[in-house]
């Protein structure tokens, strides 16, 4: 490819290998072509940055693997590739199903409360009233500690206000 051979491109030595940097002078990226006529086949690439409002990149690009694959090696990749094309298909189409049958289990889980507050049953214990039971309990824990809290604000300033008068009654006395 002539872009690949027009690229120019540097190397730094890193501790136990050689790391390619693109004309940004940052380290490159490693990513992997699934093209028909590169499948399976390494590149380096600017992995970019962002600056101010956006991101930017060099467009620097250098092949990693440097033979094409060919023969059963091409042929494999090809097939590894409509392989992992279609688990990706796949895992999508579980996610869907999987989020539409947690959607119905919600309705269905409305419906059979709905159901049972119309017809005056106790609902059934589930994940949700257990969550709203313990969240009102949280609630009636930090109401009582108010409750508290006020109970000994008002007996603090009940005694205070009895001093208070029992000194102006002595005071007056005097």
């Amino acid at each position: 490819m002539l872009m690949a051979q027009s690229s120019s491109f540097s190397t730094i030595d890193n501790k136990k290998e050689k790391v390619v940097v693109c004309n940004c002078n940052f380290e490159a990226k490693v990513l992997q072509a699934w093209t028909v006529d590169n499948p399976g086949r390494r590149f380096y690439t600017c992995e970019g940055r962002r600056v101010s409002n956006g991101y930017q990149t060099c467009n620097f690009f250098r092949w990693y693997d440097v033979e094409k694959p060919h023969g059963w090696q091409y042929t494999a990749l090809l097939g590894a590739r409509n392989v992992m094309r279609q688990q990706r298909e796949e895992i999508s189409n579980l996610r869907n199903q999987v989020r539409e049958l947690s959607l119905e289990n919600v309705r269905i889980g409305r419906a059979v409360r709905l159901e049972n507050e119309s017809s005056g049953q106790t609902p059934p214990d589930s994940d949700l009233n257990c969550e709203a039971c313990e969240a009102l309990r949280g609630e009636i824990l930090v109401l009582n500690e108010r409750s508290m809290v006020y109970r000994n604000v008002l007996i603090t300033l009940a005694v205070g206000f009895t001093v208070v008068i029992c000194v102006f009654m002595g005071i007056l006395k005097w």
